[in-house]
């Protein structure tokens, strides 16, 4: 069985996978504008595409990263 992995993530979901509260997460879009910007799909409803999360994930994780001299 494959698993369906949605393209869209909602806000609980994010923070989820960060390992953080909603509260801290949105204090982090707040204050990081460098994350990626979540969408209105229906009124109520906002979500991220899970490929640009990704993306922002991938350049927090190279930028921690001691450089290569």
């Amino acid at each position: 069985m494959t698993a369906i992995i949605s393209q869209y993530m909602r806000r609980q979901l994010v923070a989820y996978e960060l390992g953080i509260s909603r509260h801290t997460l949105a204090r982090m879009i707040k204050t990081d504008a460098s994350f990626p910007r979540f969408f209105e799909i229906t009124p109520g409803i906002t979500v991220i595409a899970r490929a640009d999360f990704e993306h922002w994930l991938r350049l927090k994780r190279l930028a921690s990263l001691p450089s290569h001299r």
